[in-house]
């Protein structure tokens, strides 16, 4: 009688560790929907690791964000939400000496890896406001080179982004150039949620404060 218990229960046992094989085989044959990674190196202009760069990844309209910090070598490695495409910013944690780096349409499904050159550049600040004169915090602000004829590779040393502080001020390091200025707005919904401006950098420098005005509501 204990020996026929014995097998029964081995034999339950026997079942529901085929039942989880066929549970993990069963997910791994899935398509990755939960995560994808992003990872790389970052040097500087003599091909130097670059330890300390803020590494950020955001989906394209900015509703969330996952981040890294380089390591001695300049690695860094981002697990984040799968999505359809998002950018990647990469701040040097030195500022004023290495330019910001920007890499946008990422596919945002599948794991990718950068190999990232850094540049030097310029300091430029701004400050993000309402009409009011009021400061914006967590505005995400988006600089991408304007540049007519860049191939991808130096489209992604032309911008950055940053997120505005308390008292609505950013800044980044940026090469030389003409630029384009796209504002991101996920937290006040009485403001326009997109705002895009061109500007040139040249040197050091403060940008004229960028008002975000209301949206236009349509009467009914």
């Amino acid at each position: 009688m204990s020996m026929s218990r014995s097998i029964v229960n081995l034999n339950r046992f026997q079942r529901r560790c085929l039942s989880a094989a066929a549970m993990c085989i069963a997910a791994s044959t899935l398509p990755a929907c939960a995560d994808a990674i992003i990872s790389g190196r970052i040097t500087d202009p003599e091909s130097h690791p670059v330890s300390g760069a803020k590494v950020v990844v955001f989906d394209d309209e900015a509703t969330w964000s996952a981040s890294d910090v380089s390591d001695a070598n300049g690695k860094f490695s981002i697990k984040h939400e799968s999505c359809k495409s998002c950018f990647v910013e990469i701040t040097p944690r030195q500022k004023g000496e290495l330019a910001a780096a920007l890499i946008e349409e990422v596919n945002g499904d599948a794991n990718r890896r950068f190999l990232i050159q850094l540049h030097r550049g310029f300091t430029v600040r701004g400050c993000v406001v309402a009409k009011d004169g009021r400061p914006l915090k967590d505005i995400v602000v988006k600089i991408s080179s304007a540049e007519a004829g860049e191939d991808s590779a130096e489209r992604i040393h032309g911008g950055g982004a940053a997120v505005t502080a308390k008292n609505g001020h950013y800044e980044l390091c940026l090469t030389p150039g003409h630029k384009r200025l796209t504002i991101i707005n996920e937290k006040y919904p009485t403001l326009v949620k997109h705002l895009v401006q061109k500007f040139q950098v040249t040197s050091d420098g403060a940008l004229e404060n960028i008002v975000l005005p209301e949206k236009h509501h349509t009467r009914q």
